[in-house]
Order: C-alpha cells, then structure tokens, then sequence
C-alpha cells in the first residue's frame, strides 16, 4: 500500500531556501554599493586613504632627496625630479608637478615622470607630485620633499687693466656693431711671449678668464656645471690664434679621429671674421672658420684638430691635452694661415664661440655647451663676440709691478684641477 505524502510543503519547509536568497541578495546590493562609492583601481591593488575615501596610489619622488642642497651658478643648471609610480600608468589621470603648494612647473599626461627644473632664485623649496582627474581633483599624492637653491656669482676672471686699455676695449665696442643677445663681449690680448702648447694652464693667467656654461644643443640633457662645462683663455700674436680650456666632464669618452672627432667629447670653435657683413647671414662664407679640436683618449688617439669649414686639413695647428680627474685640458695654437683672406689686427671684432660636445658613454652627441647664450651648428648668427686687443706686453708690466725679471718664475699655478 503507498504511502500518501502531502502535496504542499510548510513555510516553515522553504525555510533555508530563503536565508540563502536574501543572503545573497544582500551580498550583489553590497557590492554594487561599494563599488559606486569607490573606484574600479581599488579592486586591482590600490589602497584606500581612510580619512578621505579617497584612493592612494604608489607615487613617489626619488630626487631630489629630502633636504638636499643644489650650488648653482646660473638658472641653465637645474634641479633634477625624478617620480616613481605603481599602477598609474594606464589609467586616464594627470601627474602635476607642484613646488610650495601652488606653482605648478609639469605636467605628465604618461611616464617617465622625470623633468629638470630651473628654479629662478635661491630658496627654500618644496614639492609634491600630484594624481589629477580630469576636473583636476587630486586622486593622490606623493611624498612631500623639501630642499634648498643657492645661486652662486657667475664671474669672469678678468685680470686688472690699465686705463688706457679700458679704453680701448671701450673704443673697440663703440665703433662696432656685436650680438648683445649672444652675451658680453670676451677680449683676447695680444701675446708678446708666445704660450707654450703642453697642455697646461699655469702661464695663462695674464690673461682674461670666460666661462663655457649655456647649455645650447640638446639642452634638455643637461643637468649641472658638474655634469659638463668649462673655462677658457684665449690670445694672439701676428703668426697664431692660441686657446687653452679645462673642460669640467664626469664621464670621458672620445673613440673618434679625423672628420668624426666631434661625435666624441670635443671642442668645436667658430670664428666669423667680417661680424659686420654677416650680421644677418646664417651661414656660412668665405671669411668664417670653424675647427675642431680633440684631446684624443689619453691613450692610442692623439690629440688633433680637423676644419669643417672650409673642409681641410689643418696647416701647422699644435694642439696638446691633459686628463683631469673629472676633465681635461685642451691647448692649441692656430695659425692665421688657416683663415681665409685674414690677418689680425688691434681693435678687430669678430663673432666667436667656442662650444664642448659632450657624448658620455653613447655613440653621438648627449649635449653642447657653449660659451655663447645661444647657438647652431652651420649659423653665424647667433655667435658671441671676441674682441682682439693689444695692450702691450702683459707679461713684461706684470714682472715690473711685481719687481721680478724672471717671467717663469713669476708665474703662479692656477690650482684648477678638478
């Protein structure tokens, strides 16, 4: 005989079946809740700020470090920032760079995060990286670094003259036309005692010092002094052109000779000798020069010098090197020969830059620095001034002031040694 079941179930049945329903019911409404209050990043690896609700990202800046103290000579040094970052990469967000709360200098729209700042002024600084929707909301922020800008004097060591030869500087400005934009115009003294070319710089001090500082080609890769600069002497007789530089450079890499010397860390110098009849023509004519000059690698390559233009080989240029610790020394006399149709005169004006190719460790040219504000391989225009003066025997009025007969013996080493 079969056994008659009920065909209904009690509420009481269906229980069970319902906790679960409403359990999950519960649990979908929750979690389209929590995700309508919080960002999607939140569910792949962000951490939530609990005092904000809002999300916190991994920023952080490497450099400066907190407190740090950069020496700068003039505002072509910078500041390098560098911002490291986690999971922000492919999300539709902003990275501002904002230095004392509200002077925004960068904007990142995607990596690298790096940017090198030129403070205008000595100060106290600091600085945050901030994560910014599209209605510029900060998402997040970094670290807060605090350091400090002392600007130093940028000066030319320029030797005491006499009157009259202040005047004839003077004269020599006043009757030409020169680049002010370019910068001040540098003065090349007539030398009565020829300087030997050894490649050092101890008998060069009777003579103006100028500096090689203004970061002109590829200068977004230029950092500091320290990274790559320069100081340089220059003066003249009726036979040659002599220049000596001690060249500031961290890393030292020149592998080229010949026509490619200046794809590794050289010299490159131009003249232009009728200033006058080329101030508005960039390139380059018969009366230009440009000569490069090279310290070898110390080694298997000796230095040389090779003209770019006009294309040839040099005639009679000396040119002798010395490795510094942190650079080198280039000395080198040029003849006048050289030049096309010129011969030196008291009082002449001519454009004139001297640049440092700086390579690294890459295959070609990281960064020129040059001793001109502003300059372009192949453009004449843009060239800084050199004025040629002859203010008599230097060396000879500094050993009567002085009360010594022996010129050598005289002579005080610079101690410039990087």
């Amino acid at each position: 005989m079969k056994k008659n079941y009920n065909k209904y179930t009690s509420i009481t049945d269906r229980f069970p079946f319902i906790i679960f329903v409403l359990i999950i019911i519960s649990a979908v409404i929750f979690i389209l809740l929590f995700k309508a209050k919080y960002p999607l990043p939140f569910f792949s690896g962000g951490t939530v700020k609990t005092d904000t609700g809002s999300v916190s990202y991994s920023i952080y800046i490497t450099s400066p470090s907190n407190d740090q103290i950069f020496n700068l000579v003039n505002n072509s040094e910078t500041v390098p920032i560098v911002v490291k970052s986690k999971d922000i990469e492919s999300l539709d967000y902003k990275l501002k760079l904002v230095v004392n709360d509200t002077d925004e200098i960068k904007t990142f729209n995607s990596p690298p995060y790096e940017y090198n700042w030129n403070p205008e002024e000595s100060g106290e600084y600091e600085i945050v990286a901030n994560l910014v929707d599209d209605k510029d909301s900060v998402i997040s922020s970094s670290n807060k670094i605090k350091f400090v800008v002392e600007y130093e004097s940028e000066t030319t060591d320029t030797s005491p003259r006499s009157v009259d030869i202040e005047k004839k500087k003077q004269e020599a400005l006043d009757g030409s036309q020169y680049r002010t934009q370019s910068g001040a115009p540098v003065f090349a003294f007539k030398a009565y005692t020829a300087p030997v070319i050894d490649g050092s710089i101890s008998e060069w001090e009777f003579f103006d010092e100028a500096s090689i500082s203004n970061p002109t080609i590829k200068k977004e890769n230029f950092t500091n002094l320290k990274d790559c600069s320069g100081i340089y002497y220059t003066c003249w007789d009726d036979a040659n052109f002599y220049l000596a530089v001690q060249v500031i450079d961290d890393v030292f890499n020149q592998s080229f000779t010949g026509n490619q010397i200046n794809k590794g860390d050289s010299l490159s110098i131009v003249f232009d000798t009728d200033l006058a009849g080329d101030f508005s023509i960039p390139f380059y004519s018969s009366d230009d020069l440009q000569i490069d000059l090279s310290g070898g690698n110390f080694a298997s390559i000796p230095a040389e010098s090779y003209i770019y233009y006009p294309s040839e080989v040099p005639k009679g240029v000396k040119v002798a090197a010395t490795r510094l610790a942190k650079g080198y020394i280039i000395e080198a006399a040029i003849p006048w020969s050289n030049f096309v149709s010129y011969g030196p005169k008291d009082l002449d004006v001519m454009g004139f830059t001297i640049s440092i190719f700086d390579t690294d460790n890459l295959e070609s040219t990281e960064l020129v620095v040059s001793s001109s504000k502003q300059f372009e391989i192949n453009n004449v225009t843009m060239l800084g001034t050199l004025v040629l003066i002859d203010g008599g025997d230097l060396q000879a009025q500094a050993a009567e002031e002085t009360g010594t007969t022996d010129k050598t013996s005289e002579t005080t080493v610079k101690d410039k040694n990087q």
